[in-house]
């Protein structure tokens, strides 16, 4: 009778330890205006959902002879940020994967421009609820927290929890800088994980200190569908472009046909962006050859747009630069862990490839 008594006790104790410790944190609707989207100019929110995407649903959907690309590749968040500001001594996240590639999620974390944290969901933990506690490091104050989103996954923002004494506030921005990142899988983020945080567009906008979008999709060629939705993305300030490697190595595009599809395609991105600088990046190192069929090989295609940017230059397009690839890359970039990739960057090599991108944006 006593050990049944003493058992109600623990049980009313515990109840009131858990009620305690669930009055501590409240619930944030996911409509809140003072949760921000950076990196996706295509936002969906609700009260229990927020959802970003960086590709218009018409382009998504757009024929494959338009797109160039595999729909599921680009349902991904490469580059994409929440940021919000709250003085919550923690933030309870939870992330539920939705349609799209799912290769896992690598998360980072930064508080006021500082990355503290990584989050890592890899094999089944990535697709299932994704959650994680961030701890403020200032405490007491307002801080700004960005969730860097994962490059190969598609996880929509699905709980946020904070001190019940806290709110969120707002984020007083200056404006920045844009960047549009375009290309294939070299700017996607293959070779980095699934970590938006490691690929090179985030660190040479990192760099830069500028805003930016990755438009760029694994295994796309010059796809007329992004091209044509720059017109929807807010007015750049810098675009890069680092696309061909695939037309040339496995749809068989011989170094003509490369410039011509180019042509359309540049002059669709420069219609679409009349102010931008637009940096067209040649085919970068790489171990590949040349195509068994049309002979065409990666130095045919280097010069190719070389050609092509230096006639468009002559032709009074002042705000259009070229970058050999090749000359600012090495062996040194490619992955060590997959020897037989022929063309993506490792970790390390993105980083140096940032590197050599910053010296000559920052020094025009």
């Amino acid at each position: 009778m006593k050990r049944s008594k003493l058992n109600i006790l623990l049980i009313i104790l515990i109840s009131i330890i858990h009620i305690g410790i669930t009055a501590q944190t409240k619930n944030i609707k996911l409509d809140n205006k003072n949760i921000y989207v950076a990196g996706a100019n295509y936002v969906n929110a609700s009260a229990k959902q927020l959802h970003y995407s960086r590709f218009s649903e018409a382009t998504l959907k757009a024929p494959r002879q338009e797109t160039m690309f595999m729909p599921k590749k680009a349902m991904t968040t490469s580059g994409v940020k929440i940021r919000f500001k709250t003085n919550s001594s923690k933030v309870k996240l939870t992330f539920t994967p939705l349609e799209g590639d799912n290769r896992g999620s690598e998360f980072a974390v930064l508080q006021n421009g500082e990355t503290l944290e990584k989050f890592d969901f890899k094999g089944q933990s990535g697709k299932a609820d994704m959650r994680f506690d961030i701890i403020n490091r200032y405490p007491n104050k307002e801080t700004l927290f960005e969730v860097v989103l994962p490059s190969w996954a598609n996880p929509a923002l699905t709980g946020m929890q904070i001190d019940m004494d806290s709110e969120l506030v707002n984020i007083k921005e200056t404006r920045k800088p844009i960047y549009l990142a375009l290309g294939n899988s070299i700017t996607h983020g293959v070779g980095q994980g699934s970590a938006s945080y490691l690929s090179y567009p985030y660190l040479l906008a990192q760099k830069l200190d500028i805003e930016y979008y990755n438009l760029a999709v694994g295994g796309a060629k010059i796809s007329p569908a992004i091209a044509a939705q720059t017109a929807e993305m807010p007015q750049a300030d810098i675009i890069t472009i680092l696309i061909g490697y695939n037309g040339m190595a496995f749809s068989n595009k011989t170094p003509e046909e490369y410039r011509n599809d180019y042509i359309s395609y540049l002059s669709e991105i420069r219609k679409n962006q009349p102010q931008a600088t637009i940096y067209c990046i040649s085919l970068t190192h790489t171990k590949f050859v040349k195509n068994e069929k049309t002979g065409a090989t990666p130095q045919d295609f280097r010069m190719t747009l070389e050609s092509l940017v230096k006639e468009r230059i002559a032709d009074g397009d002042k705000k259009l630069v070229f970058i050999d690839g090749k000359s600012i890359t090495s062996v040194a970039n490619l992955r060590a862990d997959q020897p037989k990739d022929l063309v993506h960057f490792g970790i390390e090599g993105a980083a140096l490839f940032a590197d050599e991108l910053y010296q000559i944006i920052s020094n025009r």
